[in-house]
């Protein structure tokens, strides 16, 4: 069990630096909104190495001109787990190079590295996953997290279009 702990550790504290290696050279990204999501209770698997939950999601253009809905799943595909009565919602800052408006394009598969340890309350880190066309990427600003647990690892989030 001290493995464990001082494994989940070394990925969280590793995490900063995870974007480094996946970062390339085109032209920069801007913010064009805001991605609110909920992770929904009682959902999804949680296997120690492996997790999924399913969100509802709310994307807010910049100007707030555009309102998009979305659903979807988010989890650590590997990694570590851990945790008893977690509630969670996600702030992103959404990156783009350009955004259509009304087109859904934030729809897709997402994936990067993430960590976090709560103890009723959260901490912890999490680099910009990325869809994986690299045309957006989702940088995490506010996450709130209540229960116990920790998870580590390499993420993903899945998008689509919510009625």
């Amino acid at each position: 069990m001290n493995q464990i702990i001082k494994g989940l550790c070394l990925m969280i504290l590793l995490l900063p630096s995870w974007h480094v290696f996946a970062e390339h050279t085109q032209t920069p990204k801007h913010t064009v909104g805001t991605l609110r999501c909920k992770v929904l209770p009682h959902s999804g698997m949680n296997l120690l190495i492996h997790s999924s939950k399913d969100i509802r999601c709310k994307f807010t253009s910049k100007y707030k001109r555009l309102v998009e809905y979305y659903k979807g799943e988010t989890g650590i595909k590997f990694g570590i787990d851990i945790g008893l009565g977690k509630h969670e919602n996600i702030v992103y800052s959404v990156l783009s190079r350009g955004l259509e408006q009304g087109e859904y394009q934030l729809a897709g598969k997402y994936s990067g590295a993430s960590g976090n340890a709560t103890l009723g309350l959260s901490a912890g880190h999490s680099a910009p996953i990325e869809k994986d066309d690299k045309s957006i990427s989702l940088q995490p600003i506010n996450i709130k997290n209540s229960g116990v647990g920790a998870a580590a690892g390499l993420s993903y989030l899945y998008l689509e279009f919510d009625h």
